[in-house]
């Protein structure tokens, strides 16, 4: 069973009415992937290249373009769908002036969770993320890899089946990045799927089965990580030297 499904998503931030013709500014360009239930897919590409514009599409925090994408084969506006999804934004997105279990409450309030399963939920994510003695501090007293863990806490804990992660351990201690690395293996083998968007090359190649490389917002190659020897050498070779400033 597919647990995402794009299929050649076109989409501007320029658009008015008609899409841009060709030559235009495309954030994404008749772009497609497939993530099918319980793999780890990665979605990697140069600064500009569509991935987060895409991650925002799957959640329907972006609308218009065109073509067609499905979670579970629902469309993004469908409750189903979007209860799939857990979203780990590259933006640390917690409240600074809330413990970590009070961001968890919150959250879980959002998800329409069940007070008893929210508790439930709140105590096996915080212990899955280490976070579990630190649940009362505040989390402006966190540090780097402590907030992405929580925000890794945030994105599981309505037991979602399909991840999007978006830069998950970017700046954060080799400690922090380990945790995240076992608990995102722990859920793959529990069938969970996720889309790994991330710059750091030999995390994607450790961590995901298949992978689609995308540039200037097109798809340039999709396939097997089995089949790419050495993952940023394949990278250079297919997007170039020249660097990418833009954001």
């Amino acid at each position: 069973m597919k647990a995402l499904e794009i299929s050649h998503v076109t989409f501007s931030y320029h658009q008015k009415a008609p899409l841009p013709k060709e030559g235009a500014d495309w954030a994404l360009r008749d772009f497609s992937m497939q993530v099918q239930a319980g793999e780890m897919h990665a979605l990697v590409g140069p600064n500009g290249a569509g991935k987060t514009t895409l991650m925002k599409l799957i959640t329907g925090q972006l609308r218009g373009g065109r073509g067609d994408i499905k979670i579970y084969g629902r469309k993004p506006d469908d409750p189903a769908a979007l209860s799939a999804i857990g979203y780990a934004p590259q933006p640390v997105s917690v409240f600074a002036s809330l413990s970590a279990w009070e961001n968890l409450r919150v959250f879980g309030v959002m998800a329409n969770l069940p007070d008893d399963v929210l508790k439930e939920r709140a105590m096996a994510v915080l212990e899955a993320t280490g976070l579990l003695p630190y649940a009362k501090k505040r989390t402006a007293t966190y540090s780097g890899g402590m907030l992405r863990r929580l925000n890794l806490a945030v994105a599981l804990l309505h037991s979602p089946r399909l991840l999007l992660l978006d830069e998950p351990t970017v700046g954060v201690d080799p400690q922090s990045r380990n945790n995240i690395y076992e608990t995102l293996s722990k859920l793959n083998a529990q069938g969970v799927a996720a889309v790994l968007c991330t710059h750091i090359m030999d995390e994607a190649q450790r961590m995901c089965s298949s992978i689609t490389l995308l540039d200037r917002g097109e798809v340039i190659f999709s396939g097997a990580m089995k089949d790419i020897p050495d993952l940023e050498k394949f990278f250079l070779e297919k997007t170039g030297r020249s660097l990418r400033d833009d954001s």
